[in-house]
């Protein structure tokens, strides 16, 4: 039994999107997929609504409204899962006929506990621009995470319903990095990590700087929350955050790229920007 847990919050068209790719499943084992909606204000419950009529008894939605916190939403949606494996995936993302059925066989035929899931970035039908193509270089390297970090982004994560017994749920109260210090929780406790290239999720680039800066914003304040709660960031004001990013790893991320200095000068404004917001939130603290 794979619980398929999808966390959205003002999203209409994403979750449309994500819910129409899961429901087309082929040669698939049992499985439900379990929508929590984040107190969204727009038509996103509609949506999930028209799934849960359409397919009464795949589709159950669910809600958070105690905590903003896609975290959160994802907990809720652990309390109402009944699979042995558990498959988190974003609203915006989409997968192929036989996701399911893949996940469901690597962890039938192997001793995998945590499984990271190859996240492909693309740009948007009329949407290209330079902010896209800087989404698509960077992207999410789930290899490297896994290898280097010892964790999976909560878009493409499956995990045993074990591995949650042990170590918990996700951290709620995190605005970002959430996936990193439940990695940590996860590998410290001795299971088994891997990383899955044949078991893709496509998920849309940013296309703006707009967009681009808001999620920066969000990971600065991680980032002082991962440093005060868990001890896994720099501190905030430390002055290595203002270092370029090593022009290696951006050399490696854009080697299919024609814009190499766009995407490198573009990760630097935003490594500034995820500063300024540790060291503004930081301060606010001291200060009170």
């Amino acid at each position: 039994m794979i619980s398929v847990i999808i966390p959205v919050f003002n999203d209409p068209e994403g979750i449309k999107e994500t819910l129409r790719s899961l429901t087309e499943q082929s040669s698939h084992p049992e499985y439900e997929i379990i929508v929590v909606d984040n107190d969204s204000t727009d038509s996103t419950p509609d949506v999930i609504r028209e799934f849960e009529e359409g397919y009464p008894d795949l589709v159950f939605g669910h809600s958070e409204t105690d905590i903003q916190s896609s975290y959160a939403a994802r907990n809720t949606g652990i309390q109402h899962a009944s699979g042995e494996v558990l498959a988190f995936i974003d609203a915006d993302v989409t997968v192929g006929e036989r996701w399911v059925a893949d996940i469901s066989e690597k962890f039938r035929s192997s001793s995998v506990d945590y499984l990271g899931c190859n996240v492909e970035m693309y740009v948007p039908n009329g949407e290209d621009s330079i902010w896209a193509r800087y989404d698509v270089a960077m992207g999410l390297p789930v290899q490297h995470y896994l290898e280097t970090k010892r964790f999976a982004p909560t878009c493409a994560l499956a995990v045993r319903r074990e591995v949650i017994k042990q170590v918990g749920q996700f951290d709620e109260t995190l605005v970002s990095g959430g996936d990193k210090e439940f990695g940590k929780r996860v590998s410290d406790r001795g299971f088994t990590l891997d990383y899955a290239p044949d078991i893709v999720v496509e998920h849309p680039a940013r296309t703006s700087l707009v967009s681009l800066m808001k999620k920066a914003d969000r990971i600065g304040e991680g980032q002082v929350q991962l440093w005060k709660r868990h001890s896994l960031a720099m501190h905030p004001v430390s002055p290595l955050r203002l270092l370029p990013p090593s022009p290696e790893r951006v050399k490696n991320r854009t080697q299919s790229s024609q814009l190499p200095l766009g995407i490198y000068l573009i990760s630097y404004l935003l490594k500034v920007i995820q500063t300024l917001r540790s060291v503004r939130i930081y301060f606010r603290h001291i200060l009170r």
